[in-house]
């Protein structure tokens, strides 16, 4: 029993290392780590694996905020189908890959401290061949692509972003000692720069909205040796050279002051066509069916119709009704699932990125640092939910539901390791 429970953590540690660093590049690396782990979770339940107190039933009752704020989305799915009597099987695909985090938080337990420390290693590889695929398929950011294979560019420069923060905080627990040490880290630090130029050559404007608030966490983690006055000056001073970068850049000057000109275009005339001018529009008209049908909304699978009914009828410009989502992961949730959508929403934000907050005060290093990686996780999607949909991408489902496992698991895992070193 022993040694299948030892094989098993083995074979899930692989599956965490391939797909944390494959998960953006491959079109399947997501789908299959996902069901492997799940996989990989049923069989430690048949052969009734634990981690020292930690059985099944008690890491299901011990979490359940958890693991009911990662079914939010899901249960406010039911709920909308439940009530308007309009079933459609596909809307559960996506929201469940969050649904089952009991499952696959279950399955990284199987990992040691040790193990879940290793991969960072792998978030250096995701970052670096994120970094590479983004300078391919922008052909050195000469042109903007609108979809990278599988997603949109726009979720594929989110998520390259947050594998390039994983990457700098784990400088806090990168193994070795002197040279070598400094060596590793310079690896860490160019990776990182390498999303920042990915993010930069994307030409995407949601992501660069989100790199001031996670490189203030950064900062947190990276200058907590430090008095509290010197920690704050110098989060300044990384947030400040970050911006810095960014807005005396010629290409990211011209993208904001098209955004600018957008928004003074549409403040003349609301029927403009501009890209602000069609996220603004769809926000108004996504908030007025939230209004209209409060409680469940218009239903997932009826949003596009429902613009498209309100187009032909003269209310919204023919941009706007061709639209399949709001451009705004808060209205969409609220136009098609009501209040259920919003409160299931923002369970999935607050629950995780507020339990990852409190660890960032822990004793140890590495909690702190990976439990910024959570919170930058929970923050970054949000953020990144301002101006897009991000959940409608398996990709974005994939990535959230496994890192929230991983990350979940590793500060377990450290800081029982830390009370009972001999477990």
């Amino acid at each position: 029993m022993k040694n299948r429970i030892t094989s098993l953590r083995w074979v899930v540690f692989f599956v965490l290392f391939s797909t944390s660093s494959l998960l953006l590049i491959g079109r399947r690396a997501g789908n299959l780590g996902f069901y492997a782990l799940l996989l990989a979770a049923l069989l430690s339940l048949v052969l009734r694996s634990q981690h020292a107190d930690l059985r099944f039933g008690t890491f299901v009752r011990r979490f359940w905020p958890w693991h009911l704020a990662m079914a939010g989305m899901l249960l406010a799915i039911l709920l909308n189908q439940l009530i308007s009597g309009d079933f459609a099987a596909r809307s559960f695909d996506y929201p469940s890959r969050m649904a089952l985090f009991v499952l696959l938080a279950w399955a990284c337990l199987q990992c040691s401290a040790s193990m879940l420390g290793w991969l960072q290693w792998s978030y250096v590889l995701g970052a670096l061949l994120c970094t590479v695929k983004m300078y391919i398929i922008t052909d050195g950011g000469t042109t903007r692509a609108g979809h990278v294979d599988f997603m949109p560019i726009i979720e594929f420069a989110d998520m390259t972003l947050l594998m390039g923060f994983y990457t700098l905080v784990s400088i806090r627990y990168t193994p070795g000692r002197g040279n070598l040490l400094h060596l590793l880290n310079l690896l860490k630090i160019v990776a990182f720069l390498g999303t920042l130029y990915a993010a930069y050559i994307s030409g995407t404007r949601g992501t660069w909205l989100a790199i001031p608030v996670l490189a203030a966490i950064a900062s947190r983690i990276l200058f907590d040796r430090f008095e509290q006055r010197k920690q704050i000056l110098l989060a300044l001073a990384g947030v400040l050279g970050l911006i810095s970068l960014f807005v005396l850049n010629p290409q990211v000057q011209h993208r904001v002051e098209a955004a600018q000109q957008d928004i003074t275009t549409y403040s003349k005339d609301a029927s403009s066509d501009t890209s602000v001018g069609t996220r603004l529009g769809l926000w108004k008209t996504s908030y007025e069916l939230f209004l209209e049908h409060p409680l469940i909304g218009v239903g997932r699978e009826n949003f596009h119709s429902t613009l498209q009914g309100l187009g032909q009828q003269g209310k919204i410009s023919p941009v706007i009704a061709r639209q399949i989502h709001s451009h705004n992961e808060i209205f969409y949730n609220m136009a098609t699932l009501g209040t259920f959508g919003l409160a299931g929403l923002l369970a999935l934000y607050l629950v995780p990125g507020v339990c990852f907050a409190r660890k960032m005060r822990d004793a140890d290093a590495e909690v702190r640092a990976v439990a910024s990686m959570g919170l930058m996780t929970a923050v970054g999607f949000f953020i990144f939910g301002l101006t897009d949909v991000t959940f409608m991408w398996g990709a974005s489902d994939n990535f959230y539901a496994i890192f929230m496992a991983i990350l979940f698991a590793h500060c377990y895992r450290r800081q029982t390791q830390r009370a009972h070193p001999a477990a």
